[in-house]
């Protein structure tokens, strides 16, 4: 099954690029980085197990412990269960590392999710790694803090 993300048309992908000293960041890895908070907070599994591989782990702002793939999945099914709602998502700044066909981003982020019918906001630090597989992005790992 082949899985297409539309998040935005893609003439606005080159407005969403992140510069990295004299290059600049494949915008398909920005695209696939908001389609996973996306997939994430909407509770949608079938997204979330096309770009996280099985070897995926996770820091999330709870930090108790690390995440493994299922365990992310069933927060994001919880989440979902429980009514919570992603309102809105930003990333007021990133920084990125390449290193062939990996990306890491430093930045942080800005979201307002609802939940039991009251909207809070959700801020944090994070740092986030993507990996080109057979010509294709994969997330295989994040760490979240929130500080909100």
């Amino acid at each position: 099954m082949r899985i297409v993300f539309k998040l935005l048309p893609p003439a606005f992908l080159p407005l969403l690029a992140v510069r990295v000293g004299a290059g600049t960041i494949d915008p398909a890895v920005l695209a696939v980085r908001e389609a996973a908070w996306k997939a994430w907070f909407a509770g949608d599994e079938t997204v979330l197990r096309a770009m996280l591989p099985d070897d995926f782990l996770a820091l999330g702002t709870d930090g108790e412990e690390v995440h493994d793939l299922e365990k992310t999945i069933a927060a994001s099914r919880d989440f979902k269960k429980s009514g919570g709602k992603l309102i809105s998502l930003t990333f007021p700044e990133t920084h990125a590392q390449t290193f062939g066909d990996v990306v890491i981003f430093y930045g942080t982020f800005d979201a307002k999710i609802e939940s039991a019918g009251k909207q809070s906001p959700f801020k944090g630090r994070l740092t986030e790694v993507f990996v080109k597989r057979n010509g294709r992005w994969y997330h295989p790992g994040w760490h979240l803090d929130a500080t909100q």
